[in-house]
């Protein structure tokens, strides 16, 4: 192989199928493939190989004979299919050593781990907004991982890696699963001391949820936000008016409420099987929605403490 591959790279021939089948010919001339050495087929006289079957190729052959039959099995030549887009974590050029996946533990196990509250929704389901008032009233800390990836972005424009991530974000679609895990983890270990965290806006879909489980832990909570489509909409446009976000343009929104109709069942779903999510209407009032919440974490999170108090 290595030495076809030899041959081709230096003769570069018009028809690369003629001439790897004339090199074949050639090793059952020479007695078979143990006589092959690497340089077998690059010599200093770059002679024509003579062609099979008395002048017409194989290739010519089927061409001529079989390429337009329907019971044939297989075209021979057909291309390949494409090669899929490379993927941002495997290549090497663009990942950083500091990124990498490690097996590490993001909590330390000799302390009593941060209670962990998800909050998902659609885009413009007001998961931001609920995350800020969790957090301020329980006394946590609050992660909005879109924001976490923005800034990063910002803070790293001339990195081809974040570049190309910033392009996948503007059209609406989701960033690299393990870049976002690998973010989080950065952020937890930075705050090792707080007794409890809200992550806003992730996961976005299940893949990410057994990735968040796999590598991080699993939530204590879940608050997912159902919110009708025309609200999301309004609330969208509304927010690009506000804050002029890059993800918020016209196609970015709507490829971003596609992705979230397509993953927000199997997502749900996934919570609730394992009895960690509960499910709000965040059609109304931002203020009624955060006391259903709040009622909820009270609940879920701190019955014991209610019981004592009482």
């Amino acid at each position: 192989l290595q030495s076809l591959l030899n041959g081709l790279m230096c003769y570069k021939p018009d028809d690369p199928i003629e001439y790897l089948e004339s090199c074949l010919q050639k090793v059952k001339e020479l007695g078979g493939s143990e006589k092959v050495k690497w340089d077998t087929f690059v010599s200093p006289e770059k002679k024509t190989l003579p062609p099979l079957n008395g002048g017409q190729s194989r290739r010519s052959f089927f061409r001529n004979v079989m390429p337009d039959n329907s019971n044939f099995p297989y075209r021979r030549y057909d291309r390949l299919p494409p090669i899929q887009q490379f993927s941002i974590e495997s290549d090497t050029d663009l990942s950083e050593t500091a990124e990498l996946i490690e097996e590490y533990d993001v909590f330390d196990p000799a302390r009593p781990r941060p209670k962990i509250i998800l909050v998902i929704g659609g885009p413009g389901s007001g998961k931001g907004t609920q995350s800020l008032k969790i957090a301020e009233r329980y006394g946590f800390n609050y992660i909005s991982v879109g924001e976490l990836l923005r800034k990063k972005i910002h803070s790293t424009s001339s990195n081809r890696k974040w570049s190309l991530i910033a392009k996948i974000i503007t059209t609406g679609e989701l960033a690299p699963q393990e870049t976002t895990i690998t973010e989080i983890k950065q952020r937890l270990m930075q705050i090792p001391d707080e007794e409890g965290i809200v992550i806003d806006g992730f996961p976005r879909d299940v893949a990410q949820a057994i990735s968040f489980e796999d590598q991080i832990c699993t939530p204590d909570l879940v608050v997912f936000l159902a919110c009708s489509s025309q609200r999301l909409k309004e609330r969208l446009l509304k927010r690009a008016e506000q804050q002029g976000r890059p993800d918020d343009n016209l196609k970015a929104t709507q490829r971003r409420l596609m992705n979230f109709k397509q993953n927000a069942v199997p997502l749900v779903k996934y919570f609730q099987e394992k009895g960690l999510i509960i499910t709000f209407d965040a059609d109304r009032d931002e203020e009624e929605v955060f006391f259903d919440i709040s009622s909820a974490v009270d609940s879920k999170l701190f019955a014991n403490k209610e019981a004592a108090a009482g």
